[in-house]
């Protein structure tokens, strides 16, 4: 009986149409012709590079993208002697989406903030300000995937 139960788990998962939402394989019926962006650099070209894959793709939804980054450090709290003790770092994207051949456009604005405490050493702090920065441009590239998956159902 214990065993009917799994097997019963087991067929009833791979029947439900179940599919990953960060799989990062699957092709999209979505393709970009030409990427403009502005802003800030580093975000820009993590952004471009991870969005390469949606270049070669064969359909007609054929888009124009247009990303526009910023990235703001502001000091939040600061010590008795004025040196600062906390920051919070803002990333914003705003991207537009024109369809070439019926001229729909969609627009999303992307956006994460994290605060953190300052370090003694000014060499950990900027490495730890550096994987922030990071781990919040994955983040919001993994909300842009989502965000392209679905626009392509919406289509």
């Amino acid at each position: 009986m214990k065993n009917f139960k799994y097997l019963f788990i087991f067929v009833f998962v791979l029947s439900c149409g179940y599919s990953p939402i960060y799989q990062t394989d699957q092709k999209l019926n979505i393709k970009l012709d030409t990427i403009f962006s502005s802003g800030d650099k580093n975000i820009n070209r993590e952004i471009v590079k991870n969005l390469d894959k949606y270049r070669d793709s064969d359909t007609n939804n054929i888009f124009d993208l247009s990303i526009s980054s910023t990235k703001k450090e502001d000091i939040v709290t600061k010590d008795k002697k004025g040196n600062a003790t906390s920051f919070k770092l803002t990333l914003e994207v705003d991207i537009n989406l024109s369809n070439i051949s019926n001229d729909k456009k969609f627009t999303k604005k992307f956006s994460k903030d994290m605060s953190f405490n300052s370090k003694n050493n000014k060499f950990e702090l900027d490495q730890h300000r550096l994987n922030l920065e990071k781990n919040m441009i994955s983040q919001i590239l993994q909300d842009i995937n989502i965000y392209l998956r679905n626009l392509e159902n919406d289509l």
